[in-house]
């Protein structure tokens, strides 16, 4: 604990393994001696590259280099003492790298520092004192959040001048490391890499999950009870490029809802089957929530994860038979309707907001003995994608139908995953594009 030339209560920022970068900037991993093959020793650098796109790239540096002593399957970091994968571009004096592990990932760790790259700011739960370029003392308002989940403790600390890296972020794509984070046991006692893998991995699929977008944590590194670097990974991680708004279904200033969610995932993560599955689903999720790429690619995206939610609800819950599930008594409409139901979902359809669904709806009437709900209009124009049967489908001569088909999608795909994972915090409807900034409710079955 600090305080800082306010007189407010501040403490120490978390100190990042690697230092934030100014925005694409690449972020050097290793700059010594490599040697290839051939065993000769040459100097050499590896970098996270943080645009075009982020990877793992790797130069040799040197004029007189000769090509015969660089491995194109790998290369030894002498100053590390373990080699990293490596694969050449046009020349063998510089490519690309898809990481490694290195250490011993069943050595005990005190904690593990990750580095998180295109994560928006949000107010957290302490302050932080931390200094500007310049040496003077800074104070960064609720920059810390901290986490309680699954026997772990998550602290997040946001980089000083956040604001100000992602000033310009639609001008280019680029990457940046904007927060630091630090995962330790609850109670105090070592753990592994192995161990903190899956912690890991729910932190990256559920925080892009939340924001309808890939965030990533990147480079951890395992530290012993003496700060000592005994384990860590290297590798290109999935992550979109950075953006100042979310269009995913959680508030990013609603902390308790993030809690909540975090310790929803990490048991499930920890778990083999439940992690597969949720992931899955929620990898669907992410690809239907966000707002980039051809609405059809969405819906189809949310489609298959309605699908595979289903059939793990109804199918594997032993509801129903495999042939049940796959008979004509239960077509698609009826056992996604019975799925969303049972959440609680409203399933009507509000010309207020879906003005082209609801004109859809009340098309449909004419082949129907009752108006079409959210269901069905969900299925069917999903099926009129899949398997048209006219030149130029109806679902295209109501103007905004396939957009708002997109909304309904995605709004069922995300309440029927936080359903299976137990989650009851609050979130924003993603069925609605007219809702207030910030404006959420809990979720249904509350």
């Amino acid at each position: 604990m600090s305080t800082s030339s306010t007189g407010l209560n501040a403490e120490t920022p978390l100190s990042p393994v690697y230092p934030f970068n100014a925005p694409g900037e690449p972020i050097t991993l290793y700059d010594g001696p490599v040697t290839g093959s051939a065993g000769t020793e040459v100097p050499g650098v590896v970098q996270l590259d943080c645009s075009p796109k982020l990877g793992i790239s790797w130069s040799v540096q040197t004029e007189d280099h000769d090509p015969a002593s660089t491995d194109r399957t790998g290369l030894s970091l002498l100053e590390l003492g373990f080699e990293l994968p490596a694969s050449s571009r046009d020349t063998v004096s510089g490519g690309w790298s898809n990481g490694t592990s290195y250490g011993d990932p069943t050595a005990p760790l005190d904690r593990v520092i990750a580095h998180w790259f295109n994560l928006p700011r949000w107010l957290g739960s302490a302050h932080l004192a931390a200094r500007a370029a310049d040496g003077t003392p800074r104070l960064v308002r609720a920059g810390r959040s901290v986490y309680e989940a699954d026997g772990w403790r998550i602290t997040l600390d946001v980089r000083p001048d956040h604001e100000a890296v992602l000033s310009d972020v639609r001008q280019t794509d680029i990457y940046v490391m904007t927060h630091a984070m630090e995962i330790r046991r609850l109670n105090g006692t070592s753990f592994t890499g192995v161990e903190v893998t899956p912690v890991l991995s729910a932190m990256h699929v559920g925080l892009s999950f939340a924001l309808g977008r890939w965030v990533a944590p990147a480079l951890p590194v395992g530290q012993n009870d003496h700060e000592q670097t005994v384990w860590g990974q290297w590798g290109p991680v999935l992550c979109d490029p950075a953006r100042r708004i979310s269009s995913g279904w959680w508030y990013p200033e609603d902390q308790a809802s993030l809690a909540d969610l975090l310790a929803c995932i990490l048991p499930a993560f920890r778990n083999s089957c439940t992690g597969q599955a949720l992931r899955l689903q929620m990898q669907y999720a992410i690809t239907a929530i966000a707002d980039r790429g051809f609405v059809e690619q969405r819906i189809m995206s949310g489609a298959a994860g309605l699908e595979h939610v289903m059939w793990q609800e109804l199918v594997l819950s032993g509801r129903l038979t495999e042939a049940e599930f796959t008979s004509r008594a239960w077509p698609a409409h009826k056992k996604l309707r019975t799925l969303l139901t049972d959440a609680g979902v409203d399933l009507r359809v509000r010309a207020a907001d879906l003005p082209a669904t609801a004109a859809f709806a009340i098309g449909q009437q004419v082949n129907e003995p009752r108006s079409a709900d959210g269901a069905d209009v969900v299925t069917r124009v999903r099926n009129r994608l899949v398997h048209p049967k006219e030149t130029q489908e109806p679902v295209y001569g109501v103007k905004g139908l396939v957009t708002e088909t997109w909304l309904l999608t995605r709004h069922y795909l995300a309440l029927l995953v936080l359903r299976s994972i137990g989650y009851r915090g609050s979130y924003q409807d993603l069925s609605r594009t007219n809702r207030w900034v910030g404006e959420t409710e809990t979720v249904p079955w509350t």
